[in-house]
């Protein structure tokens, strides 16, 4: 995501990545994929498929959480925008904002609901959420079996913060926001 102020400076903020075959074919059986000498998970989220884990393949502007490569095995890896736009497998890409609002309305999210900017729904994310790992009884339902783990972020001084907190997805529809 590229995020632009008020004065036309530019601030990137890596996240976690799931990419989606998209489509509208579903995963047509296929269980798993392997990419990169690691096999992923597959699930079925409404007429969609998406990897049911976060990728975790490296790539430049790619990191683990404090460069623990045990925290990519549990978590995943962490991008910036240009990288998780490039890092997906064959056949495979970065999930448009529309694809994750298909997801979103598979999971029972209104259109109306899924429409609005910012937060919305009401246990969409849960049913998204790993059963586990979590911090303060955060922990989602994964009735999804999307399995989102709470992977951090990368800031771009080189920091890491949020792990067992917090996790985002790229959407690869470019966005720019400006507070008025």
């Amino acid at each position: 995501m590229v995020v632009r102020d008020t004065e036309g400076s530019t601030d990137h903020y890596t996240k976690d990545i799931t990419v989606n075959i998209g489509g509208g074919n579903g995963c047509e059986g296929q269980a798993n994929l392997t990419y990169g000498g690691q096999t992923y998970e597959l699930v079925e989220i409404g007429n969609q498929c998406w990897m049911a884990e976060n990728l975790n393949y490296e790539t430049t502007n790619s990191w683990t959480y404090n460069d623990d490569p045990a925290n990519g095995d549990d978590y995943g890896r962490l991008y910036n925008w240009e990288a998780a736009l490039t890092a997906c497998p064959s056949g495979w890409h970065l999930p448009s904002d529309d694809e994750w609002k298909q997801m979103e309305m598979a999971l029972g999210m209104s259109q109306s609901e899924a429409d609005r900017a910012g937060w919305r729904g009401t246990d969409e994310g849960a049913k998204m959420k790993s059963a586990g790992g979590w911090h303060n009884n955060g922990n989602g339902t994964n009735s999804s079996g999307f399995n989102g783990r709470p992977g951090g972020l990368h800031f771009n001084s080189g920091g890491f913060d949020y792990l067992g907190s917090r996790s985002y997805w790229w959407s690869s529809t470019e966005h720019s926001y400006t507070e008025g």
